[in-house]
Parts: C-alpha cells; structure tokens; sequence
C-alpha cells in the first residue's frame, strides 16, 4: 500500500515492512481471567511453591487471624 508523507500510517508501514512484522503474535483485545473466582482483569495473581495460581486481587484477602471451620 502507498501512503503520503505526512499519514501516520506510513511510519507504521515502513517499520512493519522493516522488521517483519515481528512481535505481531500478541493480542491487543486479551482479557486475563482468574482461574479461580473468574474475575476479569484482576490486579494480581497469586502463585503458590509450585508455581500454581491459587487466587488473586479479587478472591484473596489478607487477614490478621486464621478462621477455622
């Protein structure tokens, strides 16, 4: 495709064409998931020892004592 000098695709373009277009296999319109409770976009996930997701920003909290049930 041809593109003026002054449209700002034409640097986009220009380093597409440059590199290869690499880098290009992410996706912009991802939605991270907690595999727990669900939540979209959490701020953090939490890992345990082996490296396992056991909850995040949203379904764990920090307390002060441990309830027993």
């Amino acid at each position: 495709m041809i593109y003026q000098n002054d449209d700002p695709r034409a640097l986009y373009a220009m380093e597409r064409a440059r590199t290869g277009n690499y880098g290009a296999d992410y996706d912009d319109g991802a939605e991270y998931v907690c595999p727990v409770c669900g939540a979209l976009e959490p701020e953090h996930y939490y890992l345990d020892d082996d490296e396992e997701c056991i909850g995040c920003s949203e379904c764990v909290h920090k307390t002060d004592f441990l309830y027993w049930t």
